[in-house]
C-alpha cells in the first residue's frame, strides 16, 4: 500500500519539455523488434482482470505518460510494475480492509507490526467489519497515524482508506494529489478511480519521487521504498517488472539490476528479512522465512536480543536489526 512517502523535490519539472514526445514501445514479434504496440495493449497483455475504470485510463493515456517523461522501455515497465502490484495486477480499486481472522489481522495490524498496535481483545469488533478497523488503524483511532495523514474527522480513515493506482492514502494526500491534479479528490473521493483522473495522482507521485532517474538505473528498491515507505511485497514488484519489461523492450532480455549490499542483503524492513537474518545468526530451530510474524519469530528475537545484550522484549525495533544486521553471519 503505497503512502505517498516521497522525497519532494525542490522544482516541479514536470514541463511542457515532454509535450512533443509519444510513449511508443516495442512488442516482440516473429520478426524480431520493430513492431509497435500501444502501453494500453501491454497493460490488457498482462492483466487480463484489469478494472474498466483502470483499463480506460490506459487507453488514454500517451499524452499523460509524454508529459511526465515516461517515454523509455525502462519508466513504462516501472511504472506499471509498481502499479500491478500496488493493485493485484488492476484488480483492487480500493483498499480492502475486510479481515476474516483474527491471526491474519494481527499479523498485519497488531502490537509490533504496526503503529495501530491493535491487541487480541480487540479484534472481534473489527473482523468484517472496514470501517471500523480503517477507522481503527488510519483514523481517529490510531491518533498519531491519523495526523500522519492527514485524518481529521470521524469517517475519514476508510474515506481516504488506499484508493487508486498506487494506492493513494490520507486526507493530506488526496488534497495535495487534487491540488496538483486539479481535481477535488478531498471532497469527491471516488474520482481519484475515475477513468479520465485515475493516472494523474498515480503520476504527480512518480514525478514527486524523481522515479524516472531510478527507472534510468533500473533500481527497482529505490522505487519501491519511495512508493510504499518500505520494501513491501519487492519480490511481487519484481516479478511483474519480469513480466512487463520484454514487452515494451521488443526482446525477453532483461537489465541489469542496481547493486546491491553483500550477504543476505540490506534490511528492507520486511519480515522475511528479518526471519533470514535470525536463520543466518543460529536462530534453533530454524524459523520458516514466510513473512508472518508468528510466536517462533518472536521467541528468536528474545533469544538472540538476550544474546547480543539488548533489552528483551520480542520486539524487533530498530535497535535489534541493527545488531541483526551487523551480525558477522548476516553482514558476511
Amino acid at each position: 500500500m503505497a503512502r505517498l512517502r516521497v522525497e519532494k523535490r525542490e522544482d516541479d519539472r514536470r514541463t511542457s519539455r515532454y509535450a512533443g514526445f509519444q510513449p511508443t514501445i516495442h512488442q516482440p514479434s516473429t520478426t524480431g523488434k520493430g513492431a509497435m504496440t500501444s502501453i494500453a495493449a501491454v497493460v490488457q497483455q498482462v492483466a487480463p482482470r484489469i478494472k474498466p475504470n483502470y483499463m480506460d485510463a490506459f487507453q488514454q493515456c500517451d499524452a499523460l505518460f509524454a508529459q511526465f517523461g515516461i517515454t523509455t522501455p525502462l519508466r513504462i515497465a516501472h511504472f506499471l510494475a509498481q502499479m500491478m502490484h500496488e493493485t493485484g495486477g488492476g484488480t483492487v480499486l480500493y483498499e480492502s480492509l475486510y479481515y476474516t481472522t483474527a491471526d491474519r489481522l494481527l499479523a498485519i495490524f497488531g502490537v509490533g507490526n504496526h503503529s495501530a498496535a491493535i491487541r487480541p481483545e480487540e479484534v472481534d469488533g473489527l473482523l468484517r467489519n472496514e470501517q471500523a478497523l480503517a477507522e481503527r488503524v488510519y483514523g481517529l483511532g490510531n491518533p498519531p497515524k491519523a495526523k500522519e495523514l492527514g485524518n481529521s474527522r470521524p469517517g475519514d480513515g476508510y474515506r481516504y482508506r488506499g484508493s487508486g493506482m498506487l494506492q493513494t492514502t490520507g486526507g493530506a494526500n488526496f488534497q495535495r494529489m487534487g491540488d496538483k491534479a486539479g481535481v477535488d479528490f478531498y471532497n469527491n473521493p471516488d474520482l481519484i478511480v475515475a477513468p479520465e483522473h485515475a493516472l494523474k495522482p498515480a503520476l504527480h507521485e512518480w514525478d514527486e519521487g524523481n522515479l524516472n532517474a531510478a527507472a534510468d538505473a533500473n533500481d527497482i528498491r529505490t522505487i519501491t521504498r519511495r512508493i510504499n515507505g518500505g520494501y513491501n511485497g519487492l519480490d511481487d514488484r519484481q516479478a511483474w517488472f519480469d513480466k512487463i519489461y520484454p514487452l515494451v523492450n521488443g526482446d525477453a532480455s532483461a537489465p541489469a539490476a542496481a547493486p546491491t549490499s553483500g550477504g543476505i542483503g540490506a534490511d528492507d524492513g520486511s519480515v522475511k528479512w528479518l526471519q533470514t537474518a535470525l536463520n543466518a545468526a543460529g536462530a534453533k530451530p530454524p524459523l520458516s522465512v514466510d513473512g508472518v510474524s508468528g510466536s517462533a519469530t518472536t521467541n528468536a528475537v528474545r533469544t538472540f536480543q538476550q544474546s547480543a545484550g539488548l533489552s528483551v522484549d520480542g520486539i524487533a525495533g530498530p535497535k535489534t536489526r541493527a545488531a541483526l544486521a551487523n551480525h558477522p553471519a548476516v553482514a558476511a
